[in-house]
């Protein structure tokens, strides 16, 4: 397994060349996702995103890059499973809407939607907890659906959309964020125009 220090410097290089802001636990996931490439097909993945790419490579295309086939739903599923039980701590419910991205969205709306995670307790969300393994059935049943037919609006929070300092809180898998949407149906665009300013702000 690559190690952490072998990651850092390569993705934060990237991420300073396509001026994209990285986290400490932006850095983890690339390293989760890139954990069995050795460090030549790192260094020449790194090359050709700098040559090719004109935004910051994912995960995903830094592994194509490399030569290596993109990531089986399983290894997608952990990768998910570990940004959203951070965002739980991070987080909370106390926000007015949170986005994983359509998939991860429709996911956990088929567990019960985002309060019933965050009101989880720790040996229900905790390795060997079920609400994990639960995670992980679901989003290998709904991976190979198409975006547009899945349940994959943003995730409502306990705060209105409309209330002071409320955040609509978009969260990167793997260094993918996903972008502004429009509201479904009679919803309110308050937080489109929250969430454009939070990815303008990153």
């Amino acid at each position: 397994m690559i190690a952490l220090e072998d990651v850092a410097a390569p993705i934060a290089m990237l991420a300073g060349a396509f001026e994209r802001a990285i986290s400490k636990a932006g850095i983890k996931a690339y390293q989760i996702a890139l954990s069995d490439l050795t460090p030549d097909e790192l260094t020449t993945a790194t090359e050709a995103a700098l040559k090719t790419c004109r935004f910051m490579p994912s995960p995903a295309e830094l592994r194509e890059l490399a030569g290596r086939r993109p990531l089986d739903a399983p290894a997608q599923a952990v990768l998910a499973w570990s940004a959203v039980r951070k965002a739980i701590d991070v987080h909370d419910y106390l926000v007015a809407t949170i986005d994983f991205g359509p998939l991860v969205n429709a996911v956990i709306r088929n567990l019960g939607g985002w309060d019933t995670l965050c009101t989880a307790t720790l040996p229900e969300l905790d390795n060997p907890g079920w609400l994990r393994k639960r995670f992980e059935e679901v989003y290998a049943a709904l991976a190979p659906t198409p975006a547009g037919q899945l349940q994959g609006e943003p995730l409502p929070g306990k705060l209105p959309p409309n209330y002071r300092g409320a955040s609509h809180a978009a969260i990167s898998i793997g260094g993918e964020r996903p972008r502004p949407r429009l509201p479904a149906p009679g919803g309110s665009p308050s937080g489109v125009f929250a969430a454009l300013a939070e990815e303008k702000s990153a």
